[in-house]
């Protein structure tokens, strides 16, 4: 099946030796917010060094579920490019929401479940949760197949999100059957608020290229955002992965912090 087999392929790479929830300047916090009745979604906090400017949300790639435990610990994905950059976020003021899946979803998602309205709103009762806990602007940042779930949620969710950031955007079909969704299923014309688009010029993955004129026309079809912008990066280290996961340019292997700061400034400027 078509989902299935990119929901298993991108960005879900993981080892075993490394350590979940550790941060280098703040205490962690296991949150689960009732998204419908008997449902959770779970996230583990990260607080923003010196105060927090504004909040993220960050919705990983591949099928989306972190398993994250009571303690703190991921189950999977923690190699994804946000989950793994999640401590730099905050060092640069914001503080941090690492999203899991509904608690009905642990086994993954595919593109279906990701852009369904149901998740949206799901998502959505984490948007109004973290904002009553920061009081501060709460912005949603996907990676790869995490683009999916951040559009849907940008043109669907109550409340919307502040801002959208779009790292390693699906924006294109494969003959491998591993994209079997974009963003363009999405009605990207309802996003009404800031929307930046990133990507790196040597993006390998079928399903995300990196070239000017992919990320031009995604920006046209942003056409009610009330600002957008692409943003094109190149370099880091040699690819450790396949270019769908998360140890290639794919995932900014090598660049991390670079990437980080770039969004963070533009979050802090819109």
């Amino acid at each position: 099946m078509r989902l299935a087999a990119f929901a298993l392929a991108l960005n879900a790479l993981a080892l075993p030796f490394l350590c979940g929830p550790a941060t280098a300047q703040s205490k962690t916090e296991i949150v689960d917010v009732e998204v419908r009745p008997g449902v959770t979604m779970r996230y583990l906090w990260t607080p923003a060094a010196g105060g927090a400017t504004a909040a993220v949300i960050l919705l990983a790639g591949g099928k989306g579920a972190l398993k994250l435990s009571p303690a703190g610990d991921f189950g999977d994905l923690r190699l994804n490019f946000l989950i793994r950059s999640r401590d730099q976020f905050a060092r640069h003021g914001l503080a941090v929401a690492s999203l899991d899946a509904a608690s009905d979803n642990l086994g993954g998602m595919n593109g279906k479940i990701r852009m369904s309205s149901e998740y949206a709103q799901d998502v959505g009762k984490v948007i109004a949760e973290v904002k009553k806990r920061t009081g501060v602007p709460v912005w949603v940042i996907g990676t790869s197949a995490g683009t999916l779930s951040a559009v849907n949620v940008g043109a669907r969710s109550a409340p919307p999100p502040d801002g959208i950031v779009l790292t390693s955007t699906m924006t294109t079909l494969d003959n491998g059957g591993y994209c079997g969704v974009t963003v363009y299923n999405a009605p990207l014309a309802s996003i009404r608020k800031p929307v930046l688009v990133v990507s790196h010029k040597d993006d390998g993955c079928a399903c995300s290229p990196g070239a000017l004129e992919v990320g031009a026309k995604l920006v046209a079809a942003l056409s009610s955002a009330s600002s957008k912008e692409f943003k094109m990066f190149a370099g880091g280290s040699k690819p450790q992965s396949p270019p769908c996961e998360a140890h290639s340019q794919h995932g900014y292997l090598g660049i991390e912090g670079d990437v980080v700061k770039w969004i963070a400034d533009w979050i802090k400027a819109h």
